[in-house]
C-alpha cells in the first residue's frame, strides 16, 4: 500500500495521541488488536485471571514462542519521577524473570511500552538482559515498532486501530455543518442553564507554552487554531445569539471539573476532546471540527490557564 507523506504524518500523529492514552491495560488491549491483525490466530492475547495471575504474559506468539510484557505509564511517562522510573525498570526485570520461570520453552521475550521515547534506563536494562541471556531473542517494542507495524497495514486496518487520521488538508477544509453537528450533540447532552460566559479577554502570547501540554497536544491546538476565527464567526452568527457564550460556560465548567482531579494537562485535553466528540472513533471531518472548536475556546481563554501557574497561585 502506498500512503502519501501527508497521510503518513497524520497517522504518526494519531498514533502518538493513541499511545499517550494507552495507560495500563489499554496498552495491552491496543497491542493485542494490532497483533491479531498481523498474526491472526498465531497470536493469543492473555489477561489476568484474578488470584491465579497472568503468568507474566500479556500476549503470546505461538511460533516462535514469544512472550510479550506490556507496560503503559500514564501519558506515555511524561514527567516521570525518579521513583516511577525505578519501578518501571524493576518491572522489566520482574516480568522477564517471571516469563523465564513460567515459560521455559520461550524463544523470544518482548517488552512493549507506550513511551514516546524509550527511557535510557529501560533500554539499559534490556541490554543487560540480552547480555546475560544470549540464547534468547530479547526485544523492546515502542512507538517506532507500533509505527512500522501500522504503516505496513492497509488503510482500513489502520483506521480500525487508531481512527480516521486527520491530515493538514482536512484541517484546511473545515466544514461548518460538522462544527454545528458537534455543537448540537454537546448542547443536547448537557444541562446548559448556567450563566453564559462571554466576558472579553486578552489572550496571553505564551498560553500555548505555559500550560504544560506535550508537543503533540500543542500541535493539535495549533492545527485547530487556523479555524478558530471561522468557528467564532459561525457561533456568533448562529440564530441563538447566546450559543457561543453558553458553550463557553459548558467548557469552562468541564475544564475546572477536570483540573480539580489534578491530572496531567494532556489528559485534561483528551477528556475535553472526548466530551466534545461524544464518540471514541470518529471521521477525520468530525475530528477537525472537534479540535477546531477546542482551539476556539483555548484562544478565547475558556479552557486552560491564562497565566503561568506561579502567577495564578
Amino acid at each position: 500500500m502506498s500512503l502519501s507523506a501527508v497521510k503518513r504524518k497524520a497517522i504518526r500523529n494519531a498514533l502518538e495521541l493513541k499511545l499517550r492514552r494507552c495507560k495500563g491495560t489499554r496498552l495491552q488491549e491496543f497491542f493485542a488488536e494490532l497483533m491479531n491483525i498481523i498474526h491472526g490466530d498465531a497470536f493469543v492475547p492473555t489477561g489476568t485471571d484474578y488470584s491465579r495471575g497472568d503468568l507474566q504474559c500479556d500476549g503470546i506468539l505461538l511460533v516462535p514462542l514469544t512472550i510479550f510484557a506490556c507496560y503503559g505509564p500514564v501519558n506515555a511517562g511524561t514527567n516521570a519521577t525518579e521513583a516511577s522510573m525505578e519501578r518501571a525498570v524493576k518491572k522489566v526485570a520482574s516480568d522477564f524473570a517471571g516469563a523465564i520461570k513460567e515459560w521455559p520453552a520461550l524463544k523470544s521475550w518482548v517488552f512493549v511500552h507506550n513511551y514516546v521515547e524509550a527511557p535510557a534506563q529501560i533500554v539499559q536494562k534490556i541490554l543487560d538482559l540480552r547480555t546475560n541471556n544470549p540464547k534468547l531473542d530479547i526485544k523492546i517494542f515502542g512507538k517506532s515498532g507500533f509505527e512500522s507495524a501500522l504503516l505496513d497495514l492497509d488503510e482500513a486496518s489502520i483506521e480500525a486501530l487508531i481512527g480516521d487520521a486527520a491530515t493538514e488538508q482536512d484541517f484546511r477544509s473545515l466544514q461548518p455543518e460538522d462544527v454545528l453537528a458537534v455543537v448540537s450533540s454537546i448542547m443536547a447532552s448537557v444541562d446548559h442553564d448556567g450563566i453564559p460566559d462571554d466576558a472579553p479577554v486578552v489572550v496571553p502570547d505564551q498560553k500555548l507554552y505555559f500550560n504544560g501540554l506535550s508537543s503533540i497536544c500543542k500541535q493539535r491546538i495549533v492545527d485547530g487554531l487556523q479555524n478558530a476565527n471561522r468557528v467564532a464567526t459561525l457561533l456568533l452568527d448562529h440564530q441563538d445569539p447566546m450559543l457561543d457564550a453558553r458553550l463557553a460556560s459548558i467548557f469552562k465548567a468541564k475544564y475546572f471539573e477536570l483540573r480539580a482531579q489534578s491530572i496531567h494537562p494532556d489528559d485534561i485535553l483528551f477528556e475535553l476532546r472526548d466530551f466534545a466528540a461524544m464518540e471514541k472513533k470518529t471521521t477525520a471531518r468530525r475530528e477537525v471540527a472537534v479540535w477546531s472548536l477546542l482551539a476556539h475556546f483555548f484562544e478565547k481563554c475558556t479552557i486552560f490557564e491564562d497565566a503561568p501557574v506561579e502567577a495564578v497561585a
